[in-house]
C-alpha cells in the first residue's frame, strides 16, 4: 500500500511511503520509499528511509 508522498528536488521529484496496514493499530508500517521520476514512473530500487531516498534524489539530480 502507498502512503503519504513527499515532493523533493527541483525537478519535480517524489518520493512515496510503501508499507502495509498493521491491523492491531490500523497504521501504516513503512517498510520502504519509493523515488519516482518527473515522469512518475518509480526507479527499481527502494530506500530504507526517506532522508536515503532524497540523498538518491539530490545525487540524480547533481548528475550522478
Amino acid at each position: 500500500m502507498i502512503g503519504d508522498r513527499h515532493a523533493w528536488g527541483r525537478s519535480g521529484y517524489t518520493v512515496l511511503e510503501e508499507g502495509r496496514i498493521d491491523p492491531a493499530t490500523l497504521t501504516l508500517q513503512v517498510e520502504q520509499y519509493l523515488v519516482c521520476r518527473p515522469d512518475g514512473q518509480a526507479l527499481e530500487q527502494g530506500f530504507p528511509s526517506l532522508e536515503a531516498a532524497r540523498a538518491a534524489i539530490d545525487e540524480i539530480e547533481a548528475g550522478g
